[in-house]
């Protein structure tokens, strides 16, 4: 599967986005490649983001509120960590494209 760059900005990626897309494949990636890492970042914040939306909900279900408070500053943390180290929007854009070219192609996944 190769992506133009026309196919990419009608999905909304825009200009920068491209040239960060540009550098991986530098390295010696494939774009597919590139493209599905950065989707596959995506599928991992939002796993990690909907376990720890679990965890603060039961801790203050069962929880004190010194409990309470102390999950909600650490889930807030890592939230902030997880979104200034992985490119979440690049990440959702790279999904979301993955995800339309393969119902494109008649795969299901």
């Amino acid at each position: 599967m190769t992506v133009k760059d026309q196919e990419l900005i009608a999905a909304g990626f825009t200009s920068k986005d491209i040239e960060r897309i540009k550098r991986h494949q530098a390295t010696g990636d494939s774009q597919e490649k590139v493209l599905k890492d950065l989707a596959g970042y995506f599928l991992s914040v939002a796993w990690i983001t909907g376990g720890m939306a679990i965890i603060t909900l039961l801790t203050v279900i069962f929880g004190s509120a010194s409990h309470v408070i102390s999950c909600v500053i650490a889930v807030v943390f890592l939230l902030i960590v997880l979104l200034l180290v992985m490119p979440v929007r690049l990440g959702y854009k790279s999904w979301k494209l993955m995800r339309s070219h393969i119902s494109d192609s008649g795969h299901h996944g």
